[in-house]
């Protein structure tokens, strides 16, 4: 493998994301009862869920490279509208991480296989013409979780067991709808080239006002489901409690605050939020199946909880303007 190749993957691995994506597939693992197993098993897990991130981003960057070059210009991380990468290279790349994702998902067994073929067909349909889900406004944003959250979650646990119980489709559920609350905010980002080419997100259709307050009713019934699966003696409760409150007062914000800077800041604290929920999760079940003491749950999850709402306090309060590119948003100009 050439330089050039390991630099063009390293940049569409995309971290911040694939390592969201790689919690929700240890959730997977660890709600089927088989914290033992994630290290073991994990390392095959990467690779599924590693080259199906790297195949729907080399074609979603094919497929938006002029709105890239006006919403991320420069940036590494897309390395086709940066001009760091050419289509070629980028074909190249989608065909042999999708291959390689799905060899090794049908490796493992024949449920995670499938579910990788489920996951390929819907980023293809989701950037690519005719169907093209990414600009049908709040559809995209329905759909999307089911690459960002069921894919990664059903491979980490169709891994170890052969169906889903009541409750993992309980928590299944409650992370996708919490997930398009994180969701919605990713068209503050893209406004600028999304409004140039026509795409129509729900954040243009419906303005700031309204998106906060469906990204807020998604939070609440997000985190209300996974309540349900918790005793209410379990300390997780009131993490995520903390959390969704810390969503809310960004959302707050969000729907009043116009300049570009800060509405990048905002919507970054509303991701750590999301981070912070799913690590907690994931202590929660594996800590669970390790046979955790009571004190020593309450111990961890405070510490978690703690970390991340001093993490999204400093990320909420960063507006300075060399965070972000660009000047000030569609949204703001249009008021």
């Amino acid at each position: 493998m050439t330089p050039n190749i390991v630099r063009l993957v390293v940049a569409m691995l995309r971290l911040p994301l694939l390592v969201l994506l790689l919690l929700f597939a240890a959730i997977g693992l660890a709600q089927a009862g088989r914290a033992d197993t994630i290290y073991p098993l994990y390392t095959v897990v990467v690779v599924v869920v590693a080259g199906w991130f790297i195949n729907a981003g080399a074609v979603n960057d094919l497929a938006d490279e002029l709105i890239d070059r006006v919403n991320f210009p420069g940036v590494g991380a897309r390395p086709l509208s940066s001009g760091r990468a050419s289509r070629r290279q980028m074909v190249a790349l989608a065909v042999v991480s999708g291959a390689v994702s799905l060899a090794v998902a049908f490796a493992v067994n024949q449920r995670v296989g499938l579910v990788v073929v489920a996951a390929l067909a819907l980023s293809a349909a989701y950037s690519l013409p005719p169907i093209r889900i990414s600009a049908r406004g709040g559809l995209a944003s329905f759909l999307l979780p089911a690459g960002y959250v069921a894919f990664p979650y059903l491979v980490g646990l169709f891994s170890v067991q052969t169906s889903l119980s009541t409750e993992q489709l309980l928590l299944l559920g409650g992370l996708w709808v919490s997930f398009i609350g994180r969701i919605l905010l990713k068209d503050f980002r893209d406004v600028e080239g999304d409004a140039m080419f026509g795409k129509r997100t729900f954040l243009l259709r419906h303005g700031r006002r309204a998106t906060c307050l469906l990204s807020a009713a998604c939070w609440v019934t997000g985190a209300s489901s996974l309540l349900l699966l918790v005793p209410l003696s379990s300390p997780v409760l009131p993490s995520f409690v903390i959390f969704t409150g810390c969503a809310l007062y960004s959302l707050r914000h969000l729907a009043i605050h116009g300049s570009r800077f800060e509405e990048w800041a905002i919507v970054a604290s509303v991701a750590m939020i999301g981070r912070g929920m799913a690590v907690a999760l994931l202590a929660h079940y594996s800590m669970l199946g390790r046979g955790f003491s009571g004190p020593q749950q309450a111990a961890a999850t405070a510490l978690i909880t703690g970390l991340f709402v001093w993490v999204w306090w400093s990320v909420l309060n960063e507006r300075r303007p060399t965070a972000v590119p660009g000047g000030a948003s569609v949204l703001e100009q249009r008021r």
